[in-house]
Order: C-alpha cells, then structure tokens, then sequence
C-alpha cells in the first residue's frame, strides 16, 4: 500500500512526536509543518535540534518536515543548507528563481501545496484516521 502524505502544524517536540506515532500506526507518512513564529523566536538551531531528536527517535523516512520561512530570504537559505524537506516563502518571481536554484542542489522543495491541518490547539490526544 502507497504511503499517503499529511501535514500537521505542530509547537513542541511533544506534539510532533505523537503526530508521527499515531501517523506510523495508520499508515500515513507526517508532514511536520513550523510556523514562521516559532522559528523567528528559537531560530535555525532550534529546527537542527528538533530534527536530530526526532531521528534519533523514529526512522528517518517516517516524517518530513516543512518550514515557513515567511519572506526572510536568509533564514530560507540557512534552511536549505540543513536539508529541510520543504520551505515555504513569499517573495517576488526573480528571488524565488534563484533561491530555488539552490533548492534543488540540495534537494529541497519551495513551496509545495499541501493542505495544513493545525494541531497547535488540540490540547487532548486525538488518534488520526
């Protein structure tokens, strides 16, 4: 059976590594998605760390993650050089041409759609379906 793809918001470690458990037990492959608000406040280390728990705790290719970088060119670039999976960005036709140039040496994707589904305010375990 083919992997489906979701992408849940999450804020804390906790929230992210339920999402990926319950995720696993159905079947279903997380998106992990980053608010833009969060990664302004703790920075880029912050996403480093969060990265290397959650691989030190379940298989690499059990979940991906997906960063809003806003219109912050700089910390878009700081977040393709750290491989995240995907990076969401806002800015003009020319910039996002040639920051996808760099995207994709380091096989990184800008933009993707996938529909979010927030669990940042989700304050009891809910099991996906």
């Amino acid at each position: 059976m083919k992997n489906k793809f979701i992408c849940f918001a999450v804020n804390t470690l906790k929230q992210a590594e339920e999402t990926i458990q319950e995720s696993n037990k159905n079947n279903i492959k997380p998106i992990i998605f980053i608010k833009y608000y969060i990664v302004k406040g703790f920075g880029v280390d912050w996403i480093k760390a969060l990265q290397l728990l959650l691989a030190s705790s379940y298989p690499q290719n059990s979940f991906k993650l997906y960063v809003d970088a806003n219109t912050d060119y700089g910390l878009s670039i700081e977040l393709i050089n750290i491989k995240i999976n995907y990076i969401k960005l806002r800015c003009n036709h020319q910039i996002i041409k040639k920051i996808n140039q760099i995207a994709k040496k380091n096989r990184v994707l800008l933009n993707p759609s996938f529909r979010i589904i927030d669990l940042s305010n989700i304050k009891r375990k809910i099991s996906i379906i």
